[in-house]
């Protein structure tokens, strides 16, 4: 490949042929096209050095990049497993305080059950308590007598015994007698029973009711 410098000093032999001045013409241009491209080729070989720094740069910023991203998806690997893990055991904790709980207010519920269970019981069986008290009351009750029976008695004596009036030791020393004799004539009375009642307001129902129980007063709370 020619230098500017043999362009530039390249001679012809006189003679007859082209003209010198033509010809020096041409390598003028030629000269001046080569400088060009020589300037041309070292703006371009400048630029590619430039573009090539910046390429190795550009590598170098790459592999940077890549390890720091490497390093990032590691380090938020690490941080997923670790709070996997911890949401996990978070879980198993709460499912575990639940089961406790759990079990600790079934044992609760059942042993208020028990409780209100046994209360029932027991109220029950004062009910049985009390409805036979009540009935050897009213038993006791029914064997007293009456008004009328001791009015009737009173007739029934007054006709077997027709006495005018005395005097009043005389009359106590009669009503003595006859007192006794009719204790003689009622049955015997029940005996009370053993465990003492608080004295309640209590109304008396005919036998001949269906239910003699009905119409019972045992106080204003009270309710069997």
């Amino acid at each position: 490949m020619l230098t500017i410098d043999e362009i530039k000093d390249v001679s012809f032999r006189r003679g007859r042929g082209y003209r010198g001045e033509d010809v020096d013409a041409f390598i003028d241009e030629v000269i001046v096209s080569f400088e060009q491209m020589k300037k041309e080729k070292s703006d371009l070989i400048r630029k590619m050095d430039i573009l090539a720094t910046r390429v190795e740069q550009y590598r170098a910023d790459e592999e940077t990049v890549r390890n720091a991203l490497l390093s990032s998806q590691r380090v938020a690997d690490s941080s997923i497993k670790e709070a996997q893990a911890k949401a996990a055991q978070i879980v198993a904790d709460a499912e575990a305080k639940a089961q406790s709980a759990l079990k600790e207010s079934n044992a609760v519920t059942a042993k208020q059950k028990e409780v209100y269970l046994k209360l029932k019981n027991d109220s029950a069986e004062l009910r049985k308590e009390l409805e036979n008290i009540y009935n050897n009351h009213l038993k006791t009750i029914n064997d007293l007598p009456t008004d009328a029976v001791v009015l009737r008695k009173q007739e029934e004596l007054d006709k077997k015994y027709p006495t005018d009036p005395v005097e009043e030791e005389v009359a106590e020393e009669a009503v003595e007698e006859v007192t006794a004799e009719i204790q003689e004539e009622v049955p015997e009375i029940a005996q009370p029973v053993e465990d003492e009642i608080p004295s309640q307001d209590i109304e008396y129902v005919d036998k001949a009711s269906d239910n003699r129980y009905d119409d019972l007063k045992f106080g204003d709370n009270f309710d069997v």
